[in-house]
């Protein structure tokens, strides 16, 4: 059997993580991935930030502080499609109790190897299979949070709105609804890619009884204009190109939106 993954392994690493990112506010609505935030994530979180230029690099660990901002440790977390436990492994280190559920079956170049990371994370609990409504592993408001990253812009529509049912109805009152996915800005997809963030926006927003982000066309400004947006770079794009030729898939400008929404009532 291999030996358990860990990643916060140094004295007094989980401690040190908890104690910075604990602290800061807790808030809700609709970000966007930036420089600065990745810089801080190097600084403080560098076990699970990577330095390849993909998306993931700011995004799991923006994960990780925002769950440690909204609800401190030993609340019950879900984490949808995680794959290789690393969101959920830190999580677990960090105290809190940790639970993630994915297929492992491949599709939008996800992985396979459940088996493996059963007996790598073994605090983690791994359940192989959809995250979809009524299913009989998790009762009703069993989580006090439930997150993704990079998951959700795989999802068609039909498949997004059962993803955010199932989130109503095992998300507990005032729980926590974060996630980060990619979006293409410029290019190939961009007219989908708006048309689902905004669809996941919404669905955001009905969690705390809001109509929807009246604001999503300022914040795609804002994007756009900032210096320190954080974009997927040219070698992170080569590594999702996966030996294709260039011209079946060729550049295109993304980045990650982020979405944070606390629950009101059972829907």
């Amino acid at each position: 059997m291999p030996p358990s993954q860990r990643f916060l392994n140094q004295p007094g690493a989980a401690a040190k993580v908890a104690a910075r990112f604990s602290t800061l506010d807790r808030t809700s609505g609709v970000s966007y991935a930036t420089v600065r935030d990745y810089c801080d994530s190097l600084d403080h979180l560098p076990q699970i930030t990577g330095m390849e230029g993909d998306l993931k690099n700011v995004q799991r660990p923006w994960a990780v502080k925002a769950l440690l901002r909204a609800l401190p440790p030993p609340a019950r977390l879900l984490e949808i499609g995680g794959g290789e436990p690393i969101v959920s492994g830190t999580l677990n280190e960090l105290g809190y109790d940790v639970t993630l559920i994915d297929p492992y079956d491949g599709f939008g170049n996800g992985p396979t190897e459940y088996e493996k990371y059963v007996e790598r994370f073994p605090n983690v609990k791994i359940v192989r299979g959809y995250f979809e409504p009524r299913l009989p592993n998790f009762s009703s408001a069993s989580f006090d949070a439930i997150f993704s990253v990079s998951v959700l812009e795989h999802l068609p529509a039909e498949a997004a709105t059962r993803c955010f049912e199932a989130i109503g109805e095992f998300l507990a009152p005032g729980g926590a609804s974060i996630h980060c996915f990619d979006f293409v800005l410029q290019g190939i997809g961009q007219e989908y890619d708006l048309t689902n963030a905004r669809n996941i926006v919404t669905q955001q927003a009905k969690l705390e009884n809001r109509t929807g982000e009246t604001d999503f066309d300022d914040l795609l400004e804002r994007l756009k204009a900032d210096v320190e947006t954080f974009f997927l770079s040219p070698q992170g794009h080569h590594h999702w190109r996966g030996g294709l030729p260039y011209e079946k898939f060729p550049f295109r400008k993304v980045v990650s939106l982020q979405t944070i929404a606390f629950s009101l009532t059972p829907r």
